[in-house]
């Protein structure tokens, strides 16, 4: 599992395929997060970790 932002999901699924995981699952986040102010990415990490726990789950 990786975790990319919604602005590199493609990128994220062509680096997958190439290194022969193409099923592999990716956790979206919103794009951009550099610019946002801590609670807010504290806001985004929790729902990460929520979708990284739902996706482990799948597995």
């Amino acid at each position: 599992m990786t975790v990319v932002s919604n602005a590199f999901i493609g990128l994220g699924k062509a680096q997958a395929r190439a290194l022969g995981q193409a099923d592999l699952p990716l956790a979206v986040i919103p794009h951009p997060f550099g610019s946002r102010s801590r609670d807010e990415v504290r806001a985004l990490a929790e729902q990460c970790v929520a979708e990284i726990a739902r996706l482990a789950a799948e597995k």
